[in-house]
């Protein structure tokens, strides 16, 4: 069953726009993330389907066959050195991406998502019933502008943390926030694949989200509606900072369930800030608009 779980829209928290520029949520927020190194190119197995077009990549070296299998479509881009990308991106995602979140997140990905597959598009073919979107994943399929997916630039190539993030959460339950852990989760992972130069970029964007996020609560320019979004985001963020480790930590102390429920969602999500915190981040979130928990 294929259920929609979420999406970059153009000025949300995390979203990309058709411009290649990364922006998180639409208060105030800065550009993410999009700057421009070498390409990284990997000699691994792979069975391309269509040439140039389809891309299909089932082993990495060194790595036992993979349990998931992706897959990147490129036939909705028309220029032949834009698709030389897709592969060196559908490697990094199934040799580097997938196994970085399996370690932050515990969580097997091919239980729900045997094959994932990135459908990859020129900026002129996007679905213009995706229009103010760069990114939007449903099920297991992921939907991609080009300009923001294999034409991402890296220290290590193009690759992508932020839609195949919402799979892994998607094993979560329910969310309070489409977002949640967006910004320890990709941090840390942006870490892992070895994408070094990326990773010090995300350090001084969280440092200084976190300062701007307690000074607009202190000043009181926070909307009632928002204020316990922005807390957990706060709380999520500065721990990661405290500690990288917390990464791991949210997950595992997480309790799961298959709920579609929003209030059971926040109280999971908040007891289990509260416990990766030892006990600070209780009153933090509900002096900051949070429900009890």
């Amino acid at each position: 069953m294929l259920i929609a779980i979420g999406a970059g829209k153009v000025g949300d928290f995390y979203g990309t726009s058709e411009d290649g520029t990364c922006f998180r949520e639409k208060r105030k927020m800065r550009q993410l993330l999009c700057s421009s190194v070498a390409l990284y190119i990997a000699v691994i197995l792979c069975a391309p389907l269509h040439a140039q077009d389809t891309v299909t990549v089932t082993n990495c070296p060194g790595q036992e066959p993979l349990p998931v299998l992706v897959q990147v479509d490129c036939s909705n881009v028309a220029d032949p050195a834009t698709r030389n990308f897709c592969q060196p991106f559908a490697e990094n995602q199934a040799c580097k991406v997938i196994p970085a979140y399996l370690k932050i997140t515990g969580i097997h990905i091919e239980n729900s998502c045997p094959k994932i597959k990135y459908t990859i598009y020129d900026k002129d073919k996007w679905p213009s019933k995706l229009s103010g979107y760069g990114g939007y994943t449903v099920g297991c399929n992921t939907q991609y502008m080009a300009d923001v997916s294999v034409l991402y630039k890296s220290q290590i190539g193009p690759y992508d943390v932020h839609e195949i993030l919402h799979i892994y959460l998607f094993s979560l339950g329910a969310l309070p926030d489409s977002h949640i852990l967006f910004g320890s989760s990709m941090a840390e992972a942006t870490r892992l694949i070895g994408d070094n130069k990326g990773y010090v970029r995300w350090m001084t964007l969280l440092n200084s989200e976190t300062n701007r996020m307690q000074a607009e609560f202190e000043k009181g320019t926070i909307k009632p509606e928002m204020q316990c979004s922005l807390a957990e985001t706060y709380i999520d963020e500065s721990l990661y900072l405290k500690d990288t480790n917390n990464a791991q930590q949210f997950y595992l102390k997480l309790v799961r369930n298959g709920k579609q429920d929003m209030v059971d969602a926040q109280s999971r999500f908040n007891r289990m800030f509260d416990v990766v915190s030892g006990g600070t981040a209780k009153p933090y979130l509900l002096s900051h608009g949070c429900p009890s928990f």
